[in-house]
């Protein structure tokens, strides 16, 4: 899935409809890089699909995919969340989230038809979008101690990192980005600017 530089994610949200014996299977795939997005883009789905029979989701998060979670939603145990979980493995990425909402169509489909039915849904959605690697960022903060902001700027290409977010006041931390393999350099150029000052934690992050 990764190494300690990269890992294979979706580029983009995707959707599917599935149809089995009555019942709709609406699939949904999601990139996305925390729990609080997974919970967000749940509570979204919850609003855009009130009247749904179940809406059941397996996520993966993580560079190595080690923080996941699969929920039934009232279907039989192990009977949507895991089968859904199973296609995000199977497809070798993470930091993914994929939603299967159901509207029941009359007709029981039994344990092994709603294994199939979910995993199809989820399968069928993330065929729907590209996979793709990102290099791991590291996010940390820095300053010019003499409220050059511009300065931060005129480094930004020079050292290789992205701004993130701009301060409020001059002389303030901007939060910016760069490719974690490369830090070790970024450390050693900011040593030759004395006027930088450089965080790894702010105000809590």
């Amino acid at each position: 899935m990764s190494n300690s530089q990269s890992y294979k994610t979706i580029d983009a949200i995707s959707e599917v409809l599935h149809k089995d014996r009555g019942s709709k299977f609406i699939g949904i795939a999601y990139p996305t890089d925390s729990i609080d997005d997974v919970k967000v883009q749940l509570d979204q789905l919850k609003e855009t699909y009130p009247d749904a029979t179940h809406i059941c989701y397996a996520y993966v998060l993580g560079i190595n995919g080690e923080d996941y979670r699969a929920n039934d939603d009232g279907e039989p145990n192990n009977s949507a969340g895991q089968p859904i979980l199973r296609e995000i493995r199977s497809a070798d990425i993470t930091n993914v989230l994929v939603a299967v909402i159901r509207y029941y169509g009359g007709k029981k489909l039994g344990v092994s038809g709603l294994i199939d039915a979910y995993g199809t849904a989820a399968r069928l959605a993330l065929e729907q979008t590209n996979s793709v690697v990102k290099v791991v960022q590291k996010k940390c903060w820095i300053r010019h101690n003499g409220a050059k902001d511009f300065m931060v700027f005129e480094y930004a290409n020079r050292l290789g990192f992205t701004i993130l977010t701009h301060p409020s006041q001059p002389g303030g931390y901007f939060e910016i980005e760069l490719p974690e393999q490369n830090f070790p350099d970024f450390l050693l150029a900011l040593e030759s600017l004395p006027n930088f000052d450089l965080q790894e934690e702010l105000n809590g992050h």
